[in-house]
Formats: C-alpha cells, sequence, structure tokens
C-alpha cells in the first residue's frame, strides 16, 4: 500500500453514496492507480452487498416484557444494616477482648485510652478543617466581590455607551462573527479544492 491510500471507512462512506463529489473523484482517481485500494474496494463491496441484501430484523412487540419475565426474581433483601452493626460490635468486642488478654489493662482503662487517641486525632484535625473553612469563606467572599464589581463595571459602561453604542457595538460583533464565519468556509473550500 502507498502512502496516500485510503481508508477503510472511505470506501464504506464511497459504497453508501455518503462522499461529497470532490471526496468521490479523489477516490475514483485514486483507485485507477492502485490495484491494492481496488482490491480492498472488491472485498469491502461484496461486505457491503451480503450485509444490504439481508432481511430486516424486526423485533417482536413484546419482548422486553418477555425477557423481563423470564428472570428470576430478587431475594427478598433483609435489613442489611442490622448485619452490619452485628458484625461492628462484634468487631468491637473481640478487639477490646483480644486488647485486654494481650495487655492486662482493665476494661475502664482500655475505653479511656480508646478514648483518648480518638480525642487527640480530633484535636488534631478540628484546627485544620476550621482553617479550611475559613480560607474556603475568604475564597467565596473574594470571588463574589469580583463578580459584583465585574456587573458594576459592565453596567457602568453600558450607562456610558447609551443605546447608540449598545447597538454599534452589537453591530461590530455581529460583523466580525460573519466575517470569522464566511473566511472560514472560504478556508474550508479552498483546503476542500486542493
Amino acid at each position: 500500500m502507498r502512502d496516500d491510500c485510503r481508508s477503510a471507512e472511505s470506501f464504506y462512506l464511497y459504497l453508501e453514496g455518503e462522499l461529497g463529489p470532490s471526496e468521490r473523484r479523489g477516490l475514483e482517481a485514486h483507485l485507477e492507480t492502485c490495484p491494492s485500494c481496488r482490491g480492498v474496494l472488491a472485498e469491502r463491496r461484496l461486505l457491503y452487498e451480503a450485509f444490504t441484501s439481508l432481511p430486516p430484523f424486526e423485533v417482536p412487540p413484546n419482548f422486553a416484557l418477555s425477557v423481563m419475565d423470564r428472570l428470576p426474581e430478587p431475594a427478598a433483601a433483609g435489613p442489611r444494616w442490622l448485619a452490619a452493626l452485628a458484625s461492628g460490635l462484634t468487631a468491637l468486642v473481640v478487639g477490646l477482648l483480644g486488647f485486654y488478654l494481650l495487655t492486662g489493662e482493665s476494661l475502664p482503662d482500655v475505653l479511656v485510652a480508646v478514648g483518648r487517641s480518638f480525642s487527640s486525632g480530633f484535636g488534631r484535625l478540628l484546627p485544620l478543617f476550621a482553617k479550611l473553612l475559613k480560607v474556603g469563606g475568604l475564597l467565596l467572599d473574594v470571588a463574589s466581590g469580583f463578580v459584583t464589581m465585574l456587573g458594576k463595571g459592565l453596567v457602568a459602561l453600558l450607562s456610558a455607551l447609551g443605546p447608540e453604542g449598545i447597538g454599534l457595538i452589537l453591530g461590530l460583533g455581529l460583523l466580525m462573527s460573519l466575517l470569522f464565519f464566511f473566511g472560514a468556509k472560504r478556508l474550508l473550500s479552498l483546503g476542500e479544492k486542493s
């Protein structure tokens, strides 16, 4: 295959009549000089003709209902939260009992140690969380102030321009949009011709 050979998708588009006139002529000109692509097109044509010759497949009207009727009924779900709570409490009791057996400390001593570790962890995280909330509030205040300032500036600019100035800006914007649109369209059409 040569470097200028076309993709399989372009052959399917050609067979389905979906290519534009310039693309169609370009592909046909390429096919005249490329035996490899002619062979690929012949294979694609056989596949295309085989697919288009198949009769249309029609889904029976109650197909979805019949499939849903054949599915087994879901098992009745019990209160899963109760099982999770029971397993969590069991794990806690086993852990505390294991700690008591390994260290020899009494259950109140173990509970006090656990409470101290939780409180020290929360004691470290709570100031960080408070600082994050404060910084978030400041950022929100800055953003709202910026939006307010931008809105006031836009209102002041529009009132200074008056209706004629606003119409002139809108007209220039529309003109620039049209120039951009038609310029891009022209560039695309020039690229299609080459």
